[in-house]
C-alpha cells in the first residue's frame, strides 16, 4: 500500500491558528490587503497553520518541502483545483490551468508534444526578433533619457512573443489587443482575493463593463483566427497549428477547447515570463556588477555580429542563473492552492475534506533552513551543478501539474534578457527607493517598476568565443 494511501486515512491534531484582529472575518481582510504578510506571519507560527477565515472551506498554509511534495506529487489525486481557479474560468474557460479530472488529463496529453524542447527551439527566432524590436524602442528612450515602466515593457514584450508564436502569419490587426489583455488581467487580479461575493461580477459597474468589453474583443479576435485556421489547410509552424494538428490526430477538433487553450496561453502564459523579467531587471539594477557579468557572457558567446540562436542558450549559464535566482526571490506564482477532496493528515495535523491548502514558493524559497542568507540576490546558487533539494525550489509548481510551458518560458526569458542586456543597463529612476512586491494573480512590482535604459558602449566588436582563435 502506498504511503499516500495510509496518510489519507490518518487522523491528526488541529494545527495552530493564525487569527485576525476582528471576529468572524478573521484574517480575510488582511489577505485581501496584503496576502504576502499573512503568509509570512503563518510561517512564523509553524509549517502547518490554519488561517481563521469565514466560509465552508478551512484554509491552511504549508511551508515544509516534504508537505508540499506530498500534496503536489505523492497524494496529488486527493488535491484538486479550488474556487480560486473557478474565478479564472470567466476568462480562461476550461483551459489547462482551470480544468480537472479526465478533461485535464486529455488536454495535458494533447498539449505536451507542443512544448517539447525541440519544438520550442523553433520559436527562438521570433523571440529574438521581438526582443530586438524592444531594443530599438529602448535606444530611442536612452537617447532622450526617458524613464520606462519596465514591468509594462516586459508585459508588452512577452505578449508580442506569445502572440507571434501562437498565430504566426495570422498575428496581425486581429490581435492588436494589448489594452484588452491588460484590462482583463487587472480585473481578475482584483477579484482573486476580493471579499465581494461572486454575483457582484454581474453588476453593471464601470469596471465590470470595461472588463466585458475587453473580454468580448479578445474572444472575437481569437475565435476569428481559429475559425479561419480550421477552414484552411492545417500547418504546424506555430503553436495554434500544432494544436490543430494534434487534435486532428484525435477524435475531433473542438473550436471551444482551442479557444480556451489559446486564451490560457495568451493571458496566463505571457504574464509569468513578463513578471520574472521585470524582477530580474530590478535585481540587476541593484547589482550592476552582475549585469555587467552576464552582458560579458552574452558578448563572449554570440559576439556583436549576430543575435541569439537556440544553440547559444546552453552556454549562457550565468544569465540562466540570474533568471533562476530572480524566480527564487520573486516567484511569479507566489502561491498555489489545492482543495482536499477527502480528509487527510499532514505533519500530524488533521486536514478536513473540503479544506484549501496554500503552498507558497515565496515562503519556502526564502526559508533560511534551506537557503543561506535567503534574502540576498546571489545567482551563484544556481551556477554550481548542485540542484536545490526537491520542493525547496518550485517556481513552476510540481508533480503531474508542473507548468507545461516551463521550457518555453525559460527559453523566452533567456533570449529576451540576453538580447537586451547586451545593449543596455537599466538604472532605477529613484535609487534607494523600495520596490514593493504586490501579490495579485502574479507577484508584480507594486505601482510599476520605473527605470532608465542606458546604452552600453562596447569599444570594439567581438566574435563568439568559438571563432576568435586563428586556426
Amino acid at each position: 500500500m502506498r504511503r499516500a494511501t495510509i496518510l489519507s486515512k490518518a487522523r491528526g491534531t488541529p494545527p495552530p491558528v493564525l487569527r485576525g484582529k476582528l471576529p468572524i472575518v478573521g484574517v480575510l481582510p488582511a489577505l485581501a490587503r496584503n496576502p504576502l504578510a499573512v503568509l509570512t506571519q503563518a510561517r512564523e507560527i509553524g509549517d502547518v497553520v490554519r488561517l481563521a477565515v469565514p466560509g465552508r472551506h478551512a484554509l491552511f498554509v504549508l511551508a515544509d518541502p516534504a508537505h508540499i511534495r506530498y500534496v503536489l506529487q505523492e497524494n496529488d489525486r486527493n488535491y484538486r483545483r479550488t474556487p480560486f481557479h473557478d474565478r479564472l474560468k470567466v476568462i480562461l474557460g476550461e483551459g489547462l490551468v482551470t480544468s480537472e479530472g479526465e478533461l485535464w488529463r486529455q488536454q495535458r496529453h494533447l498539449l505536451q508534444p507542443t512544448f517539447r524542447a525541440e519544438q520550442v527551439r523553433g520559436f527562438v527566432r521570433i523571440m529574438r526578433e521581438q526582443a530586438e524590436a524592444c531594443a530599438m524602442r529602448w535606444q530611442q528612450a536612452a537617447e532622450k533619457t526617458e524613464v520606462l515602466d519596465v514591468s509594462r515593457e516586459m508585459s508588452d514584450l512577452a505578449l508580442k512573443i506569445v502572440v507571434r508564436c501562437m498565430f504566426g502569419q495570422d498575428a496581425g490587426e486581429d490581435l492588436d489587443v494589448r489594452d484588452a489583455v491588460h484590462e482583463a488581467q487587472a480585473w481578475i487580479s482584483d477579484r482573486i482575493w476580493s471579499l465581494a461575493p461572486d454575483w457582484t461580477e454581474r453588476l453593471p459597474t464601470r469596471g465590470n463593463r470595461r472588463f466585458r468589453r475587453s473580454l468580448a474583443m479578445l474572444n472575437g479576435a481569437v475565435e476569428r483566427i481559429i475559425a479561419r485556421r480550421l477552414r484552411t489547410t492545417a500547418r504546424n509552424d506555430d503553436l495554434l497549428g500544432m494544436l490543430v494538428v494534434a487534435q486532428q490526430a484525435g477524435e475531433s477538433i473542438k473550436a471551444r477547447q482551442l479557444r480556451d487553450e489559446v486564451m490560457t496561453m495568451l493571458l496566463a502564459g505571457h504574464e509569468t515570463s513578463a513578471t520574472v523579467l521585470a524582477w530580474a531587471w530590478h535585481l540587476l539594477g541593484e547589482s550592476p556588477s552582475v549585469a555587467e557579468r552576464i552582458s560579458a557572457e552574452v558578448r563572449q558567446t554570440i559576439g556583436t555580429f549576430r543575435g541569439v540562436e537556440a544553440e547559444d542558450l546552453a552556454s549562457l549559464t550565468v544569465t540562466r542563473a540570474v533568471i533562476q535566482e530572480s524566480m527564487r526571490l520573486y516567484p511569479p506564482a507566489a502561491w498555489f492552492a489545492r482543495l482536499a477532496a477527502g480528509p487527510d493528515s499532514i505533519g500530524g495535523f488533521a486536514i478536513p475534506s473540503g479544506a484549501i491548502v496554500l503552498l507558497s514558493p515565496w515562503l519556502t524559497q526564502r526559508d533560511r533552513r534551506f537557503w543561506p542568507d535567503p534574502d540576498r540576490f546571489d545567482p551563484e546558487r544556481f551556477v554550481s551543478h548542485e540542484r536545490p533539494s526537491a520542493y525547496t525550489y518550485f517556481p513552476f509548481g510540481g508533480g503531474p501539474r508542473t507548468c507545461l510551458g516551463n521550457h518555453f518560458a525559460m527559453t523566452e526569458m533567456l533570449v529576451a534578457l540576453a538580447t537586451l542586456v547586451l545593449r543596455f543597463q537599466l538604472v532605477h529612476a529613484h535609487p534607494g527607493a523600495p520596490v514593493r512586491p504586490e501579490l495579485l494573480l502574479m507577484l508584480r512590482p507594486a505601482r510599476g517598476l520605473f527605470m532608465q535604459p542606458v546604452e552600453r558602449r562596447h569599444t570594439e566588436p567581438v566574435a563568439p568565443a568559438d571563432t576568435c582563435s586563428v586556426r
